[in-house]
């Protein structure tokens, strides 16, 4: 057993934190994480005394006693030890979310019975106003209830946590505009209306588009139980995106970032390897972070691919196994290198500093209705998502058809790609060159 209790603090009376020490010297761990479990110090202490102290503990049952304590004990102790049999490496982040399941097991368990009930009334009683149904319909997203488009996979956490987002900013109108929006107040009007409220509190137009995005797909459900006619929805709500400036890493920057020794950054190595594996496979973070040995697979034309099913869309792609992406998985033991999306987004930033890519990008931004041009270094635009911009970038540079590139990232359209596209204007003529109309011209060099 790698795991064990202890307690850190003075006192000799009151109640205490435990702490699970996690020990182990293959592989190498020794770590120590606060359990968040309160115990009696004088009972736990008299507990170590000796073997029947500690039986005579584990009995005494009620809350707070030994039996109910230890059951919890003991079943983080296993999960450790399942863990570290997996070769999962261990940090302190990773124990502490995996424990929470069990720490927490009766308040998730009552939190899971409340939804349940709360569906269970909500589709007994089937909401026919607008504030009704839009927390009835994010209630049936969070229970399984209702499903994405096809029907069998869940809506994803993300997607929920944008609903509820949505909502909150839909309440806040309301109260805002001393009204109450039900479905016959979805109007022409009251888009233009949402929309300027939305510009007043200085989000960006692709929060803006989100949320009028979210707005109609509840809508349309509403429609399908015959709440609403969204047909002024349908024509008049448009979505408008704005294609934002973001840089992407060229080939030889890639390959930069690769060769780079870090072995005295342990930290930003991790994030080195798990960024270069997202610009050469072109997916999510969600994705890029979970890529593995075992889904390496070898088709017919006898080249190794990496089968994903994307945790977005559920969609299968066959992505081309790059050598370094090989070896990097080869690295940390056939699997990612376990960091969060946070730190990936500000070690990048440190990583790209420290190759010097510093050359200021104009980049142009709006806020509200405000629109300006804002000047920021290089290095300081890297984030989770630049890699999956990156390789549709270099694959379209390379010349690749805009349906090769969308069965790597799993675009559902081109123009949903074409915004991932990120040439600058030089870069866009160079492209221009190689068509076969300028291939017949004498052009000087």
């Amino acid at each position: 057993m790698a795991a064990t209790f202890i307690l850190r603090t003075d006192k000799t009376e009151g109640d205490a934190t435990l702490f699970v020490r996690i020990q182990s010297r293959t592989p190498k761990i020794n770590i120590r994480v606060s359990t968040g479990l309160e115990v009696d110090i004088e009972a736990w202490n008299k507990s170590l005394t000796s073997a029947k102290a500690l039986t005579a503990f584990r009995k005494e049952e009620g809350k707070g006693k030994g039996k109910e304590l230890y059951q919890k004990l003991d079943a983080i102790s296993a999960l450790i030890d399942s863990l570290i049999a997996e070769g999962i490496e261990l940090t302190t982040e990773i124990v502490k979310s995996r424990m929470n399941d069990i720490v927490y097991a009766e308040q998730i368990e009552a939190e899971k019975k409340r939804q349940q009930e709360e569906a269970e009334r909500l589709a007994a009683e089937q909401a026919t106003n607008l504030n009704g149904f839009i927390e009835q319909y994010i209630n049936e997203c969070e229970t399984g209830k209702r499903k994405k488009k096809g029907g069998t996979l869940n809506i994803s956490p993300g997607t929920i946590k944008s609903y509820k987002g949505f909502k909150a900013q839909f309440d806040l109108y309301q109260t805002e505009r001393f009204k109450v929006i039900d479905f016959d107040d979805v109007t022409v009007e009251f888009y233009n209306d949402f929309r300027s409220f939305l510009e007043d509190k200085k989000y960006s137009p692709n929060t803006v588009a989100r949320m009028i995005k979210i707005l109609k797909t509840i809508c349309y459900a509403a429609e399908n139980l015959k709440l609403i006619d969204a047909s002024n929805i349908r024509t008049g709500f448009e979505v408008v995106y704005r294609d934002v400036d973001n840089v992407y890493l060229t080939e030889e920057r890639i390959q930069q970032l690769y060769d780079l020794d870090l072995s005295n950054r342990p930290a930003w190595d991790k994030v080195r390897d798990v960024f270069v594996v997202g610009c050469l496979t072109g997916q999510r973070v969600s994705d890029y972070k979970r890529i593995n040995a075992k889904m390496i697979v070898r088709l017919t034309d006898g080249h190794d691919y990496i089968k994903l099913k994307q945790e977005k869309t559920g969609n299968i792609v066959y992505i081309p196994l790059d050598d370094r992406v090989k070896a990097i998985i080869d690295k940390n033991g056939g699997a990612m290198p376990k960091v969060h999306d946070q730190k990936i987004n500000d070690y990048i930033k440190d990583i790209g500093e420290h190759l010097k890519w510093t050359e200021t990008v104009a980049i142009e931004e709006q806020k509200g209705s405000m629109e300006y041009t804002a000047n920021k270094r290089f290095c300081d635009m890297l984030k989770t998502h630049t890699c999956r911009r990156s390789l549709a970038t270099n694959m379209y540079k390379a010349g690749s058809s805009l349906s090769s590139i969308m069965a790597i990232t799993g675009h559902a359209n081109e123009q949903q790609l074409k915004t991932y596209l990120k040439l600058n204007e030089a870069e866009k003529s160079m492209l221009a060159m190689k068509d076969k109309y300028f291939t017949k011209l004498k052009v000087a060099k």
